[in-house]
């Protein structure tokens, strides 16, 4: 039975608890089927709520399924420690990358693909996933400048950010394997360590 906050047309907000379920039913559902088989009406039966409820909250499937990531996946809100070093702080992100499950890995693969050929999946996608500017590898190479660790100029910056989020796909296709802490150990100081501290190491 819908619950009257549901009801197509009310414009009651969601508790977080009920967002919370709705989130939950989109993750289950796109495990088992996909991105591209994911329908508003199957997570709306789901989550016992109405299509319309989901549309008014999400503004649709890109929407939502972005929000059930950042929920529930650690590769779409990855951590942000700060420890008091740029390696420290590159290791500490690596190592909680390293911790993903690789169903994980693999639904995020699976939407990129999906993305090629859904241009408001691909926006979406842009906006929340790939800007730099406030993920934690972004902020962690601005804590390594005030700290005057290091000076990175934007161009640096934004290749390091892009192969940053090319690992997890990037390994699987080319060695059929995601990436474990050990690689991206590696990862940090083969790649990006010299690339953002070039000329005598970091200070």
């Amino acid at each position: 039975m819908v619950k009257a906050q549901d009801e197509p047309g009310r414009r009651t907000r969601l508790s977080a608890a009920r967002q919370t379920e709705i989130l939950a039913a989109a993750v289950e559902l796109l495990e088992e089927v996909g991105y591209e088989n994911l329908t508003m009406a199957a997570v709306a039966k789901r989550a016992r709520c109405s299509t319309a409820t989901i549309y008014r909250q999400w503004q649709g499937k890109p929407g939502l399924v972005m929000a059930a990531l950042r929920s529930y996946s650690s590769i779409a809100q990855p951590a942000d420690k700060d420890t008091g070093t740029l390696s420290g702080d590159l290791a500490a992100i690596m190592d909680d990358l390293g911790q993903v499950a690789e169903s994980e890995m693999a639904l995020l693969a699976a939407l990129a693909h999906a993305s090629m050929k859904d241009p408001m999946l691909a926006e979406t996608m842009r906006k929340q996933l790939s800007a730099p500017a406030g993920s934690p590898l972004d902020r962690a190479i601005d804590r390594a400048v005030v700290r005057g660790e290091i000076t990175v100029d934007e161009v640096t910056r934004r290749y390091c950010h892009h192969v940053f989020l090319s690992i997890p796909l990037a390994r699987h296709l080319v060695e059929g394997s995601f990436p474990d802490p050990a690689y991206l150990k590696g990862f940090v100081e083969t790649i990006l360590l010299p690339v953002l501290a070039p000329r005598g190491g970091l200070r």
